[in-house]
């Protein structure tokens, strides 16, 4: 795939071909070889490819969507594509090094981590997550039977945020029975790992998968360096986002630079505090602290491809990583015929198999990704607009020529 989009009819198909080092090749007859069949396969997806640029570049702006950044992973190989201008009416073009905000994108990196130390004896799924920390409303006696397992698979009863003090955390019905989304459930993990290892969700992500993995423009908090090269939310006109706990987290920063840190290793009582100072008028409340294990992480297609292509190809490895991803494909709950959920991750019917997938809704950012850990096949896709889920939706089609139920079912 090409980073640069470009307009078909200024390409004759040769031109393309030969552009992207493919040349003219033979059609496959009954005993042509392997080579000259895998070359005239590997052009005819060049040139699918060439056109999906095209025809998402010009759609891009008719839905007031400035950039989209993909990559696509298929038995192990990886390749990307990166359209459009990191902020509309800016020259900057986005590539596949560009930084996002993931969004719920990053429920998945963290039910990851949190699978591992669940695999290291550290914590139970199935202990009453009260065990490990006081329940934020000990009062509501469902609550009290919530599990790890629960959280992580949407099925606790825990609504998704809280947005005001007055709002009491209670479980919506008997834990297990149902599925209900619920950031708030992820962030309570969160702070249980933070209780048990004495570290950060930031400095846990970090050491667990984005070192590993070679994640270098990946981060929990938002980082000065990152800032580089990172792309703008618009709203659903193509307008500028309204940009959400920026002065906390420049408080943060300094509150931890003070203490020779930098704010990933910051955790949930340092933002705490740094709201207090900072924007005393929200709610100290989950819904509004970073780093957050729902929705805090921001990264690139390059690097999201790092962990994608890692949980795809965990099965073949074998171990503790082929264990997690087993946990996280378990069903736990049904939501409808081609739609479950497993433990971080939805899980939902393409043809004969199921694949892992989440979705990304920030204010100003759509993203979705899906993982085939049995094929080794996985795409993430990484808008910065409102709107971005019209586009996410015909770029997976366009380049997989499959449908997805989650598409239907969000």
């Amino acid at each position: 795939m090409s980073s640069t989009p470009f307009t078909p009819e200024t390409l004759p198909r040769r031109a393309a071909l030969e552009r992207l080092g493919m040349g003219i090749v033979a059609l496959t007859v009954p005993g042509a070889s392997a080579d000259v069949a895998s070359t005239t396969r590997a052009a005819a997806d060049a040139a699918r490819q060439l056109q999906t640029e095209a025809e998402l570049s010009a759609l891009l702006p008719l839905a007031g969507v400035p950039s989209l950044s993909l990559a696509q992973i298929v038995g192990g190989r990886v390749s990307s594509m990166a359209l459009g201008a990191a902020r509309a009416g800016e020259s900057d073009r986005v590539t596949p090094d560009t930084v996002y905000a993931a969004a719920s994108l990053t429920k998945t990196v963290f039910a990851w981590v949190f699978l591992g130390f669940v695999q290291e004896g550290l914590v139970s799924l199935d202990r009453p997550v009260r065990d490990y920390l006081p329940l934020p409303n000990p009062d509501d006696a469902r609550s009290a039977t919530i599990t790890a397992r629960h959280l992580l698979s949407h099925t606790g009863g825990w609504r998704n945020w809280r947005n005001t003090p007055a709002q009491l955390l209670t479980a919506d019905f008997e834990p297990g029975s149902r599925w209900s989304y619920s950031g708030e459930g992820f962030f309570f993990l969160q702070r249980v790992l933070e209780k048990l290892t004495g570290k950060s969700i930031g400095v846990l992500m970090r050491e667990r998968v984005f070192v590993p993995l070679g994640m270098t423009r990946s981060s929990m908090a938002s980082l000065a360096e990152l800032e580089v090269n990172r792309a703008a939310g618009h709203d659903g006109r193509g307008g500028p986002a309204v940009v959400f706990g920026r002065p906390t987290m420049l408080a943060l920063r300094q509150q931890m630079s003070e203490r020779g840190l930098t704010a990933e290793a910051a955790r949930v009582e340092d933002v705490e505090q740094a709201m207090r100072s900072a924007e005393p008028t929200l709610p100290v409340l989950p819904n509004f602290l970073s780093p957050n294990a729902a929705a805090s992480l921001l990264t690139t297609a390059s690097d999201f491809a790092r962990f994608l292509r890692h949980m795809v190809t965990a099965r073949a490895r074998g171990g503790a990583d082929a264990a997690i991803v087993a946990q996280m494909m378990s069903p736990q709950i049904r939501c409808n015929a081609r739609v479950q959920w497993g433990l971080g991750v939805g899980l939902e019917t393409v043809g004969s198999r199921t694949y892992a997938w989440q979705w990304g809704d920030n204010p100003g950012f759509k993203n979705y990704y899906f993982a085939d850990p049995i094929g080794e096949t996985a795409m993430v896709v990484f808008t910065n607009g409102d709107r971005g889920a019209r586009i996410y939706e015909r770029a997976i089609r366009a380049l997989t020529s499959e449908d997805h139920p989650g598409f239907l079912w969000l």
